[in-house]
């Protein structure tokens, strides 16, 4: 059950980053100069967490060209994603954004179940299938503010299959160098990736005045949640811990109900939660 508690701990984190960036509402000008402070931030955190440990004596180096092959896909996949996410959400409105996302759950979920050829019950199909409901569920309805773009549709879908497989690889990665290690360069590598072929030190500067300390805030409990949800894949089945992580979305519309006061659709939400809970109880 340690895998259960890791990754229920990584979705306190991802709520939390989701919860800010909401009450925050960096308003960016220079979506990839954002992007690329954040991992940047990121990768400086998740070194000093890695030598805060102790980690360094225990550091291993890695030869195998196979561990460094999913390395390196990855953190490619990261990279597009981190590239675009901004892009695709000025085209696209938060409610489309959150239905689309759902995308790479199934990516990830399907090519785990090939990669890592877990066992596919009954229990999982069916909980892995409430929770993808109920995230659908609390995604679709919201009051739209900009109007669907075939353009950003597509690219949204795109990112979103990206993502999926850089899910779907990451236990792989934790499990050929330690999550410690592969939460290092999951975030340092796509920095250099999200940079070029290069960006001007003015945007960069403009980008950090508007988000000052709150980017270093987002970026450092992104990187814990990362972590913990990397470790839970260290020890638990892929197929388990991607979806129950995923409820992260739930839990941020919920949250948004108490913190936020946004009342619309609360019936929808309860009862995608109850879905959701219940799809959890199956997995685990």
């Amino acid at each position: 059950m340690q895998w259960f508690y890791l990754a229920s701990g990584s979705i306190v984190f991802f709520t939390s980053v989701d919860l800010l960036q909401r009450v925050l509402a960096v308003d960016s000008k220079n979506p990839r100069a954002m992007a690329f402070l954040f991992n940047l931030f990121a990768a400086l955190i998740a070194l000093g967490i890695f030598l805060f440990r102790g980690n360094l004596t225990n550091l291993t180096y890695y030869t195998s060209k196979e561990a460094w092959l999913y390395v390196a896909i990855a953190a490619l996949m990261y990279a597009v994603f981190e590239r675009y996410r901004f892009k695709v959400a000025k085209q696209l409105d938060a409610s489309y954004f959150a239905t689309v996302l759902n995308v790479s759950v199934v990516v990830a979920f399907i090519g785990s179940v090939f990669l890592y050829k877990e066992s596919l019950g009954s229990a999982k199909i069916i909980g892995s299938l409430l929770i993808l409901f109920a995230l659908i569920l609390v995604s679709i309805g919201r009051k739209s503010k900009k109007h669907l773009t075939v353009k950003g549709l597509l690219l949204g879908i795109f990112i979103s299959a990206v993502l999926g497989l850089g899910w779907m690889l990451d236990k792989k990665g934790a499990l050929y160098f330690s999550a410690d290690v592969y939460n290092i360069l999951l975030w340092a590598i796509p920095v250099p990736l999200i940079y070029l072929p290069y960006i001007k030190t003015g945007n960069l500067i403009s980008e950090f005045r508007l988000a000052s300390w709150k980017i270093v805030l987002l970026a450092a409990l992104n990187v814990i949640g990362y972590l913990m949800q990397l470790k839970a894949l260290e020890i638990g089945e892929a197929t388990k811990v991607i979806p129950i992580v995923q409820t992260t979305t739930l839990f941020t519309v919920l949250f948004g109900i108490i913190l936020l006061r946004e009342r619309e659709n609360i019936g929808r939400k309860v009862f995608a939660a109850i879905l959701a809970l219940s799809g959890v109880y199956l997995l685990i």
